[in-house]
């Protein structure tokens, strides 16, 4: 897999934990109107077990959502080393100038638009362009795991 490709996936990654955090949310507000009692108190049991069942079925829904939650957050650790390294002071940023680890980082982890990018980083959108162009072809050049070393050429 290619760089472009490793932080295309990341960024889908990005968008997913943002889209399964919205559907907790509206799972929440659900179990919490499904679990209120009936109107006038009384609830027969025919529909305490319906109720039962749907909260399981909110309960097992909503277990799955933190388990790809956890999975996407394990693919952006990976592309966090693979731009920062261990110890923040690796990975491409000690290969390049360490604003191109951040372009990738606040485009692809972030999720934000590249014009959003240069306006952090005080960069034209072009010159974004330019850098994240040039860090995928380093990190194609080097290999994302001895880029998340650090290790240029001359070390490999």
């Amino acid at each position: 897999m290619g760089a472009r490709e490793f932080f295309q996936s990341v960024r889908e990654a990005s968008q997913d934990v943002e889209r399964c955090r919205s559907t907790l949310d509206a799972l929440e507000r659900r179990a919490l109107a499904v679990s209120r009692p009936a109107m006038g108190g009384r609830v027969s049991g025919a529909t305490t077990d319906a109720m039962g069942a749907r909260v399981a079925a909110l309960v097992d829904r909503e277990a799955a959502l933190r388990v790809r939650i956890e999975s996407d957050y394990r693919l952006l650790d990976e592309a966090n080393r693979v731009l920062y390294g261990d110890s923040l002071h690796d990975g491409l940023a000690a290969l390049v100038p360490s604003w191109w680890a951040d372009v990738l980082a606040l485009r692809y982890c972030d999720g934000m638009t590249m014009r959003e990018v240069g306006a952090v980083l005080g960069y034209s959108e072009r010159h974004c362009y330019n850098a994240m162009s040039a860090a995928f072809d380093v990190l194609d050049a080097h290999g994302l795991c001895s880029s998340a070393a650090g290790r240029g050429f001359a070390e490999i």
